[in-house]
């Protein structure tokens, strides 16, 4: 790709930054106990440097003795060593990096100390209120990291003062109450920020770079609106910030996804639904110091549209570089992206669960260290029955390594539940990534064969040397009196085709695939009624989270589907159905298609009879346990590298 300004450096106050793309400051779920960096950061650091990257903004690391909750940090001089690593990291293939120094205040699910002692939605526990001294000593302990971020080698620090964290929680008069100098009117709630950024100058030099993370909005009772994140912007100017990085905040997690600016756009929205935050701030503070733009960019085309409309200086990059850490080399030499789908796989595992980050399409992410394909002993002829994901990534990977792999599809293209998965608007991201692995696929060097279904004796008398077994899960079909009287079809069927779909379809199953049907279909002009015999749609999804889920929830009511919970059918009539809610009395309602999404069960059966058609086979995704993109991804990378 060609760009004018995306690949042009930018200086950040005196230091040079070699291009427009900054790694986003992101958790990464992995922490160990004292503060110290994981092991696992060093490469995932390194290839994001590798790869390009002119920027790199460290993971949140906490600045003062008042964080309970273990995360990576900066609280003590003993880190200095462990800091240095990541820094080095970062250096090693000519990034720049920056330390982001924070502390979780309120917000700390173990419980601390934050501006006012109220109960508001960004506390999970009722947190205690700082006293001025304590104040005081917060103050001089981000200061203090920022000194040992510049004795490990760190280029500058990022001050982070959004979200629901600390110095956030100063900034809003939502959160702060306080009547001494640090509260009341904005400059008293900016006190503790500026009075940061003066002392780490005072105390690092004034050419030691600080950015400022900040919400510019927040959808809160008296939160921030776009005129006082104007207003906060240029008093860190003033300050002599380098950089500004507007972000936006809710009442709480599931609340971010329904927001006029959604804190991390998902695959439901559209992509530049959070970059007027950054336009408007931007606008504001012209080229005073530069202004970040993140949330939903994932391409390099519409990356350059940002920085060539005047709307950002830089484009802060996530969950894209969670995907594939050489964007920007691939960027810049017209290669093939792996496409981040914005499915927050990421953002539920590392920041919900606290576990190890991981990505959808990226089966390598925190272990980079095992991504190198080593090259086959021996050179095998695969045969891979079965053209999903799975398949898909298996194939890919076992060509590459240099064996002679045959990808047999019995439909005329390859996707397999990826196809109907895609046909939805709101869907697009996963047309991205099946159309990269079609891609990957033909580049790979793969022999495909559509139209053909394969039988046992097809693979005895075609002898691989290694079978792999790729075909998928059936759909479950329940036993429903009556069902014979009505139209019936799976949820892929609808999909693919909901021009066969009456007026009145009744969906049987609110799990996410039930629900993404219905508000395709409900988009079509249908009637659609979902049963779920749960308590709640999309029940085992995101438990106890609820981001994604509340966003594609609230899509439906907006587009009037009806959902009926607790409830089961009992019988299918020629033109209507029978429910009953609980142990209450069945009732009917009217419908004229019946559309079945209550899970895929595999198919054992057929898997066992192919499996053992060759001696050396191997039963991988949903033919062995059906699950989603994310596992049916790991699931071929694994066996590819076994074979």
């Amino acid at each position: 790709m060609s760009s004018k300004i995306l690949f042009s450096p930018i200086m950040l106050g005196k230091v040079e930054v070699r291009n427009r793309v900054a790694l986003a400051p992101m958790g990464t779920g992995n922490y160990n106990p004292d503060g110290t960096v994981v092991e696992e950061a060093i490469p995932y650091v390194e290839a994001r440097s590798r790869g390009g990257v002119g920027l790199i903004i460290s993971q949140f690391a906490a600045a003062t003795k008042f964080q309970r909750f273990p995360l990576m940090a900066a609280n003590d001089d003993r880190l200095i060593p462990s800091l240095k690593k990541y820094a080095d990291a970062a250096h090693k293939y000519g990034a720049k990096v920056f330390l982001q120094i924070a502390t979780m205040g309120g917000a700390d699910p173990l419980g601390s100390y934050a501006p006012s002692a109220i109960d508001i939605p960004w506390y999970a526990v009722l947190p205690k209120e700082l006293t001025k001294e304590q104040v005081e000593q917060v103050i001089n302990e981000f200061i203090q990291a920022a000194v040992r971020a510049k004795k490990a080698g760190f280029d500058g620090v990022e001050l982070h003062g959004a979200y629901g964290y600390l110095i956030a929680e100063f900034i809003s008069a939502f959160s702060n109450k306080r009547r001494d100098e640090y509260g009341g009117d904005l400059e008293g709630r900016m006190r503790v920020p500026v009075e940061i950024v003066r002392g780490i100058h005072r105390e690092c030099g004034s050419d030691f770079p600080v950015g400022f993370k900040f919400n510019a909005y927040e959808e809160v009772p008296d939160g921030n609106d776009l005129e006082t994140a104007v207003k906060i912007a240029k008093i860190m100017i003033d300050e002599g910030v380098v950089y500004l990085q507007p972000a936006t905040m809710s009442t709480g997690i599931a609340a971010l996804g329904l927001m006029k600016y959604p804190g991390v756009p998902i695959l439901y929205h559209p992509l530049d639904v959070s970059i007027p935050v950054a336009e408007y701030i931007k606008r504001h503070v012209g080229d005073a110091v530069p202004v970040m733009a993140f949330g939903g960019i994932k391409t390099p085309e519409m990356a350059e549209s940002i920085l060539a409309q005047g709307k950002a200086d830089i484009i802060c990059l996530g969950r894209p570089l969670l995907a594939d850490p050489e964007w920007v080399n691939k960027a810049m030499e017209g290669r093939r992206i792996r496409p981040c789908i914005r499915c927050n796989v990421c953002h539920y595992e590392a920041v919900a669960w606290v576990r190890r980050l991981a990505c959808t399409v990226n089966p390598y992410l925190f272990r980079e260290r095992e991504e190198p394909l080593k090259p086959a002993r021996r050179r095998k002829r695969v045969m891979v029955i079965g053209g999903g994901p799975a398949g898909m990534m298996a194939a890919i990977v076992a060509a590459r390594r240099g064996h002679e792999v045959t990808l047999y599809e019995k439909e005329n293209e390859l996707g397999g539940l990826m196809i109907p998965g895609c046909q939805p608007p709101f869907k697009s991201d996963i047309r991205d990534l099946l159309e990269y692995l079609r891609a990957e696929v033909a580049d790979a060097g793969v022999e495909v064969r559509l139209g053909q279904e394969v039988t046992p004796s097809m693979v005895r008398k075609a002898k691989p040397d290694a079978l792999v077994v790729a075909i998928g899960a059936k759909p479950v079909r329940p036993r429903i009196k009556g069902i014979e009287n009505m139209k019936t079809m799976t949820a892929a069927e609808a999909l693919l085709h909901p021009e066969n779909v009456g007026d009145e379809p009744v969906i049987i199953g609110g799990g996410t695939t039930g629900c993404e049907t219905g508000l395709y279909l409900a988009n079509h002009g249908k009637k659609v009624t979902i049963i779920e015999k749960m308590i709640e749609l999309m029940p085992f999804d995101e438990v106890g989270y609820k981001y994604t889920t509340t966003v594609l929830w609230d899509m439906l009511k907006k587009a009037g589907v009806r959902a009926i919970c607790k409830s089961e059918v009992l019988e299918v009539k020629p033109s209507s159905v029978v429910i009953r809610i609980g142990e209450s009395k069945p009732f009917e309602i009217s419908a004229d298609t019946v559309i079945l999404s209550i899970g895929m069960r595999s198919d054992e059966k057929a898997a066992r009879a192919l499996k053992a058609a060759c001696r050396k086979s191997y039963v991988i995704g949903d033919s062995r346990s059906p699950g989603r993109i994310k596992d049916a991804i790991q699931d071929g990378d694994r066996v590819g590298r076994l074979i």
